[in-house]
């Protein structure tokens, strides 16, 4: 409390933490390392090694991690998009 910030209430019967202010809410901007902070050419070099890997996983038994690579990829392919 010297901070100058308000006191965290917690539930310990829950588990549950909630805070009196709204200090962990992202900024209005956002955060301040998002998915703008990277180049296109990035995304897409991820996109590459996600599915290159996943697929390789795929045809060794690994399904599950195999297909997690694949969704993983997917999503970094969206960023791609205009």
């Amino acid at each position: 409390m010297l901070d100058g910030r308000r006191p965290v209430r917690a539930n310990l019967y829950a588990g549950e933490v909630s805070s009196t202010d709204d200090e962990t809410r992202p900024p209005g901007q956002g955060w301040s390392l998002g998915a703008d902070g990277f180049s296109k050419a990035f995304w897409l070099f991820m996109t590459v090694v996600l599915v290159v890997i996943g697929v390789i996983l795929l045809t060794s038994g690994y399904v599950g991690y195999g297909g997690m690579l694949l969704v993983l990829g997917g999503a970094a392919f969206v960023n791609v998009l205009p």
